[in-house]
């Protein structure tokens, strides 16, 4: 019905009646929350949930189209205000499965409206950060909303066509917490949404500081006492060569001792791996890395 209506009423309807439509948004994105308090945690009403959600979604971007900027930017930064917020009545666990909901729109408010939204990350980040910074991963909510916030982050940073990421309040405050998540990686795979997001974040934040910045980060993670950090390490630095080619291999003198160091290193799959990467490098460059590593 509110899909109907929003296809039938005018901006000028939207616009005034947008208190009652943020209002029922926000209440679809709070259900995964209720659900949860009720205990209703099955596998079959997860997937109710995600659909209710995927269409809460699409219901909300049509009453986007129908907005101007300075009526929603409000709205979405009350959302996001509203989803951190100590509710009465609402646990940590709570305030996550809400979060959960709501980085789910984000990915899809970003995914789909791309470059048009980017400053719209200016509301994001601290939330985002804060996940990254006190997710606890052992729980599945928490590592549910952690991957999400990571696939958020990716699409802010793949579709800036701004250098909004370039400016150094931006980047100062996520790459940081960007480069904290590698600790993870003993205790669960980082490479499926951590390493996309770093990737689009060198990308983006293209100035040869910033970038200096992400390779010292990861480089450092590369003489971990733990093989699964060095390995996630390894495995984003073949991800940046690969999509940033000849740009990236410009840090190649401070890669060459770390890159020596690995070639003997005590983990077998570590050593693989660092050797895919040396033929990456090869191939990037058109000559052996041999001379360079000895």
């Amino acid at each position: 019905m509110l899909r109907i209506a929003l296809d039938r009423h005018p901006k000028s309807a939207i616009a005034k009646n947008l208190a009652p439509l943020s209002a029922i948004f926000q209440s679809a994105l709070d259900l995964r929350r209720v659900e949860y308090a009720r205990d209703h945690t099955s596998r079959q009403a997860d997937q109710r949930i995600a659909v209710l959600e995927d269409a809460a979604n699409v219901v909300a971007l049509k009453m986007i189209y129908k907005l101007n900027d300075g009526a929603f930017r409000p709205v979405f930064s009350q959302l996001l205000e509203w989803s951190v917020s100590k509710t009465p009545g609402v646990d940590s666990r709570g305030r996550a499965v809400r979060q959960e909901s709501v980085f789910g729109f984000l990915l899809f408010f970003f995914d789909k409206l791309k470059s048009i939204v980017t400053s719209y990350a200016t509301y994001v980040i601290d939330s985002a950060v804060g996940v990254l910074q006190s997710a606890d991963l052992t729980t599945g909510e928490q590592r549910e909303l952690w991957k999400r916030v990571l696939r958020t982050l990716a699409k802010c940073f793949e579709h800036d066509q701004e250098d909004f990421w370039q400016t150094p309040s931006h980047f100062d405050a996520v790459a940081p917490a960007l480069l904290g998540q590698f600790l993870h990686a003993p205790t669960m795979d980082v490479s499926e949404e951590l390493v996309p997001a770093v990737v689009e974040l060198a990308a983006a934040a293209h100035s040869q500081e910033h970038r200096k910045e992400l390779n010292g980060g990861i480089l450092a993670h590369l003489r971990s006492g733990r093989a699964a950090v060095r390995l996630a390490a390894v495995k984003c630095e073949q991800a940046l060569t690969d999509r940033l080619g000849e740009e990236w291999l410009e840090m190649l003198p401070e890669m060459l001792p770390y890159i020596s160091e690995l070639q003997d290193d005590d983990d077998e799959v570590v050593d693989r791996e660092t050797h895919r990467w040396i033929v990456k490098i090869e191939g990037v460059l058109g000559e052996s890395l041999d001379a360079m590593l000895q």
